[in-house]
């Protein structure tokens, strides 16, 4: 949940896999490394991965000295899992909650408290 724009999302397998490895440390490099037959999708894990960037759920490390973390056993297994039977990774966005999401619970509420915005004329 993005409480700056009220927006909140929805990330499945392998794309919560995906995301969780590459927010501890990995890198779409290593990801690759796991099956070559990854190498014939990388087109949708990066715009997956561009997708997670522009929306704020995860930032680029700009120092290139870091090594990126190794794959685990369990990772690689499960890399390779989706390498053999594809899933194209989606971040599904919500915006049906913002108005409630963004509201200050001390200003913008009437004497019934939160989720209860007061009325326009109060």
């Amino acid at each position: 949940m993005d409480l700056r724009t009220g927006n909140y999302y929805s990330i499945e397998w392998p794309g919560a896999f995906i995301w969780e490895y590459l927010a501890n440390g990995g890198s779409i490099a290593t990801i690759l490394e796991a099956d070559d037959r990854l190498e014939n999708h990388i087109r949708f894990i990066q715009h997956f991965v561009d997708i997670l960037l522009q929306e704020s759920l995860l930032t680029e490390v700009s120092d290139q000295s870091a090594e990126p973390a190794k794959l685990t056993e369990d990772q690689k297994s499960d890399f390779i899992k989706l390498a053999g039977d594809f899933i194209t990774p989606q971040v599904n966005k919500y915006t049906d909650m913002q108005e409630m999401l963004l509201l200050d619970p001390i200003h913008d509420v009437d004497e019934k408290g939160w989720p209860e915005p007061k009325k326009k004329d109060e």
